[in-house]
């Protein structure tokens, strides 16, 4: 299963029901990913679209990214359209078709310095 990297602190899942997103939703929270939205396609406001895709400003407006079509001229007029583009390209990578969104956030990096190494001569 591929997921996206929305790149605004959030990752993506497209599953194919409601049934897959709720265990993947258990799954995340029982390893302490904060899960975002766990809902279909079309139950998703702009709004909340808003808060997960990468706003992009181009010529004084705001747009949104194109998963898709990263190109200036690809850019999408609003965030609901620029999750759709998200969806679609989990989609190719899996190979079948989703429309209900696992959203969580983004893990940090899994090795940390816990103290800065000292250089010896």
């Amino acid at each position: 299963m591929e997921c996206i990297d929305l790149r605004t602190g959030f990752m993506m899942l497209s599953f194919r029901s409601q049934k897959e997103v709720e265990r993947a939703k258990t799954l995340c929270e029982s390893k302490g990913i904060g899960v975002a939205c766990a809902l279909a396609y079309d139950d998703i406001t702009e709004e909340e679209a808003n808060s997960f895709v990468k706003h992009v400003p181009h010529e004084g407006q705001n747009r949104f990214c194109n998963y898709i079509n990263q190109s200036a001229d690809g850019l999408c007029h609003t965030a609901k359209e620029s999750l759709d583009t998200a969806i679609q390209h989990v989609e190719s990578m899996n190979g079948c078709e989703g429309g209900y969104l696992l959203i969580y956030q983004k893990e940090a990096p899994l090795l940390k310095a816990s103290e800065p190494v000292e250089a010896h001569a």
